[in-house]
């Protein structure tokens, strides 16, 4: 019975020091924790009356980050406020106004300046030097500011092209829709003259085609920016420059162009499909032959290097300005407004064209040519069997 005691004793004992030696532990760790806590509060207040300490964080960040004082004047800046406000960051401290002058700008500049602490205010956006940038002002610490400016230029002229695309496309589609108004209107008081009915008929005709071609090249380059690439895809592209060619005989013989073919005999594929491949070529060769001038050639090479399929389309025509030519495969974007007639005068057909090429880990390139002229280079991977 003694025994049975003691071993009950002994039991209690245990079970307490265990509970003791764990309370002990978490009490431990509470402390270690508390001390952390501490030592993480004390160092965003150093911080905070520190703020130059931030700067080193702010490099790493790819928008434009500027540490200012409360006065306005640019205390240090990360590479990309650098480039974005062209700041030589040998000559800081200097006032904001002295690397971007907007009053206008300023005037709520200096009073989110002088606005109580709290969250982050919004700026007029500050377009300087081919930049669009969207500002938000908060306080680090009494005196010191930090502004960030988001990189919206991508956006915003995305934005511009969209709203010019979908003004020219209205406008577009007015017309032949009047047009189709006013041709069917006119059939039920001169429907029974054959003559005016046959040219009812052909303009109906005309502009019907006209508003197909818009909505399919929308419908089309939709499809190809988020369709997924079939990597399984093969056409073999000789064929199908040759059966392009023979389709564009009618409009070269309107206007006495020459067409000439110089195609490798090959019989390797490319890794595109063939309805793509068609669709690329024959939007290059006419854009070729539309700009042409009468009584021109337009040559086509294609050629094979290594794994690589490259075709290459030259015309003799007023060519593309320059400062033109790394914007005319955006989508929506129009060298001349006075081209404004089909699908190509919308911006639609090269950036139909890049998108193909590029699903298809392809590459376009467009140069002018000397002393006129435009070339137009399409590299497409080969087919490994």
């Amino acid at each position: 019975m003694n025994m049975l005691w003691l071993l009950l004793i002994a039991a209690v004992a245990a079970v307490a020091f265990f509970f003791a030696w764990r309370s002990q532990r978490c009490a431990q760790r509470y402390r270690q924790r508390v001390t952390a806590l501490k030592d993480e509060l004390a160092a965003l207040q150093a911080a905070q009356q520190r703020p130059d300490r931030l700067d080193p964080l702010f490099s790493s960040l790819h928008e434009a980050v500027l540490r200012l004082d409360g006065d306005g004047r640019v205390l240090a800046a990360n590479a990309a406020a650098l480039n974005a406000f062209a700041i030589c960051a040998d000559k800081l401290p200097q006032s904001l106004a002295h690397f971007y002058r907007d009053s206008d700008w300023f005037a709520q500049f200096r009073d989110a300046l002088a606005a109580p602490a709290g969250e982050a205010q919004a700026l007029p956006n500050i377009k300087l030097n081919g930049y669009v940038l969207s500002p938000r002002l908060s306080q680090l610490a009494q005196g010191h500011f930090l502004l960030l400016c988001l990189d919206i230029t991508a956006q915003h002229r995305l934005e511009k092209q969209r709203r010019l695309f979908l003004s020219n496309l209205m406008h577009d589609l007015k017309t032949p829709l009047t047009s189709l108004l006013g041709y069917a209107r006119s059939l039920e008081s001169f429907g029974d003259d054959a003559e005016f009915r046959a040219e009812a008929v052909e303009v109906i005709a005309n502009e019907a085609k006209h508003v197909n071609q818009l909505l399919d090249a929308l419908l089309r380059l939709d499809q190809v920016e988020y369709k997924q690439s079939d990597r399984a895809a093969a056409c073999a592209p000789a064929p199908l420059v040759a059966k392009v060619a023979e389709m564009l005989k009618p409009q070269c013989a309107e206007r006495n162009l020459r067409l000439t073919l110089q195609v490798a005999e090959d019989a390797r594929q490319i890794c595109m499909d063939a309805m793509d491949f068609d669709r690329v070529i024959t939007n290059l060769l006419s854009n070729a032959l539309r700009y042409s001038p009468e009584g021109g050639e337009v040559t086509l090479t294609l050629s094979w290097q290594a794994a690589h399929c490259r075709v290459v389309i030259e015309d003799a025509g007023e060519g593309i300005p320059e400062k033109y030519l790394p914007r005319v495969t955006e989508r929506f974007f129009r060298v001349d407004k006075a081209r404004s007639r089909g699908v190509e005068g919308h911006g639609l057909g090269l950036a139909i064209v890049k998108a193909l090429v590029e699903s298809a880990d392809g590459e376009l390139t467009l140069r002018n040519r000397e002393p006129h002229g435009l070339r137009a280079a399409v590299l497409l991977p080969a087919k490994v069997d």
